[in-house]
C-alpha cells in the first residue's frame, strides 16, 4: 500500500512539474522583454536628446538627462516586481486544480472501497481464524467468511509456503463454488504437501468441476491404492462412477467401504441407501428394454422437483436482479446438478426442476438417491457475484420416495 501512495505522489508531483515550468518560463521572458524595452527607449530619447542639442532645441542638457535617468530607474523594479509576482502565483491555481481533480477522480473512479475492506479483512484474519475453526461460531456470518477467505489469500501471497493454509483456502472455495480459484489453490498445495494423499480428494474434486476428470480418477486411484482405507476418497471415486452412470462400478465402490465404517452411524446409512439406489437403477436398466406405452414415458420424462421460493422479511428483489434455482447433492461436492435462471422474479415464485435443467448433458436427477435444493437472490446475473445476494436452502429430498407436492425455500440468509 505504501508503494501505491509513493507512485500516486509521484505522478502527482510529475504532472505539477509539468504544469509549472511552462508558466514560469513564460513569466521570465516576459520580464526580460520590458525590461530590454525600457533600456531601448532610453537609449532612444538619448539620441533624440543629442539631435534637439545639435540643433539648439535643448537648454538645460544635464537635467533633462538626469530626469530620464531617474525615470528608467523608477520603471525598472516595478516592472521586474511584476514579473517576479507572475512567475511566483501563476501556476499555483493550476496546481490546486490539479490536487483536486486527482483526488476527485480517485475517490470516483478508484478502488479505495475495496482496497479498505481488503485492509480491514486482513485485519482481522486472527479473530476468524478463531471464530471459523477453533470455536466453529454459528453465528459466522457468509460475510465473515469471505472476509476470511479474502485475509488468508492475502497472507498466502506474502507468506505461501505451508500447503496447509492453501489447502484450507481451496476447501474454503470448493464450498464456496468457485472452482477455478479453488482449483489453483489446491494445485499449490498439492505442489507443496510432502504427502500427496493429504490433498487429494478436495484436488481431484477440484479437477471434477473443472471438467478434468481423467486426471482426478488416476489421482484417487492412485492414492486408493497406497490406502485403500482412505474413505473420502473411495466416497469421491464412487461418486465420479455414479455421475457416469456407472451403476455397477458405483455399487462396487460403496460396497467396499461398509467395512471401514461403524454400522448404525449416519454415513454407513447414507451409504446403504447409495448401494440400495444402484441396485434400483441396475434393475430399471435392465427392465427399460421391455417397457411400452406410458410407464416408459414417464422413467424417459424423468422426474420433476416442484420449487416454491418465498422472501423472508427484509429481504427485496433488487432491480433487474436474477433468481437461481439449483439442486446439488446433500453433504456432498457443491456443484449444481441442475439449475434455473430467472430474471426479474416475482414472489412468492413456483418453479419446476426436471432433467432437462441438468448440468451434464443426458444426466437425470433420479440417479442421485437425495437432493437438497437452493434459491439464490442475485443482484446480477453471474451466480459467483455474492455482493448484495441472499440465498435460502430446502431440506433433503429422498428422490427414491413419493416427491412432496412442493419443496418450500425461504430465503433469508445474506452471502
Amino acid at each position: 500500500m505504501i508503494g501505491f501512495w509513493i507512485a500516486a505522489l509521484a505522478l502527482v508531483a510529475l504532472a505539477a512539474t509539468a504544469l509549472i515550468l511552462p508558466l514560469w518560463q513564460g513569466g521570465g521572458e516576459q520580464g526580460l522583454t520590458r525590461t530590454e524595452l525600457n533600456k531601448r527607449l532610453y537609449r532612444r530619447r538619448l539620441t533624440e536628446l543629442g539631435e534637439e542639442r545639435e540643433q539648439g532645441l535643448l537648454g538645460e542638457e544635464p537635467e533633462t538627462e538626469l530626469e530620464l535617468k531617474r525615470s528608467l530607474l523608477d520603471d525598472i523594479p516595478d516592472v521586474e516586481q511584476g514579473a517576479r509576482n507572475g512567475r511566483s502565483l501563476l501556476w499555483l491555481p493550476g496546481v490546486l486544480v490539479l490536487l483536486v481533480v486527482s483526488i476527485g477522480l480517485y475517490l470516483q473512479l478508484g478502488a479505495w472501497r475495496e482496497v479498505k475492506v481488503w485492509q480491514e479483512s486482513a485485519a482481522r484474519l486472527g479473530e476468524l481464524s478463531n471464530r471459523i475453526l477453533v470455536e466453529r461460531d454459528a453465528n459466522v456470518t457468509e460475510q465473515d467468511l469471505q472476509a476470511f477467505i479474502l485475509a488468508l489469500r492475502t497472507k498466502l501471497q506474502s507468506d505461501g509456503e505451508d500447503y496447509r493454509g492453501w489447502l484450507l483456502l481451496g476447501r474454503l472455495l470448493l464450498d464456496g463454488q468457485d472452482p477455478e480459484s479453488a482449483l489453483q489453490a489446491l494445485d499449490k498445495a498439492h505442489r507443496l504437501s510432502p504427502d500427496p494423499a493429504l490433498v487429494v480428494v478436495p484436488y481431484a474434486q477440484a479437477l471434477m468441476m473443472n471438467g478434468d476428470e481423467a486426471r482426478a480418477e488416476t489421482l484417487l486411484k492412485e492414492v486408493i491404492a497406497r490406502d485403500p482405507k482412505n474413505l473420502e476418497a473411495l466416497s469421491v471415486y464412487a461418486f465420479m462412477a455414479l455421475q457416469k452412470e456407472d451403476y455397477p462400478t458405483a455399487l462396487q465402490r460403496w460396497q467396499s467401504m461398509l467395512p471401514l465404517m461403524e454400522p448404525g452411524s449416519p454415513r454407513y446409512q447414507m451409504i446403504e441407501r447409495s448401494i440400495d439406489f444402484a441396485r434400483q437403477k441396475m434393475t430399471l436398466r435392465g427392465q427399460s428394454e421391455v417397457m411400452h406405452g406410458t410407464s416408459q414415458q414417464e422413467v424417459a420424462t424423468g422426474l420433476r422437483f416442484p420449487v416454491t421460493v418465498t422472501l423472508a422479511e427484509g429481504v427485496t428483489v433488487p432491480p433487474q436482479g436474477f433468481l437461481f434455482v439449483f439442486a446439488v447433492v446433500p453433504n456432498g461436492p457443491p456443484m449444481p446438478i441442475a439449475v434455473q435462471r430467472i430474471a426479474n422474479p416475482g414472489f412468492p415464485l413456483k418453479v419446476t426442476l426436471s432433467d432437462s435443467d441438468a448440468m451434464m448433458q443426458g444426466g437425470k436427477l433420479a440417479d442421485y438417491p437425495a437432493l437438497q435444493f437452493k434459491a439464490r437472490l442475485s443482484p446480477s446475473g453471474n451466480v459467483m457475484e455474492k455482493s448484495g445476494a441472499f440465498e435460502g436452502l430446502s431440506e433433503p429430498v429422498n428422490t427414491q420416495a413419493p416427491l412432496p407436492a412442493s419443496i418450500d425455500i425461504r430465503i433469508a440468509n445474506p452471502l
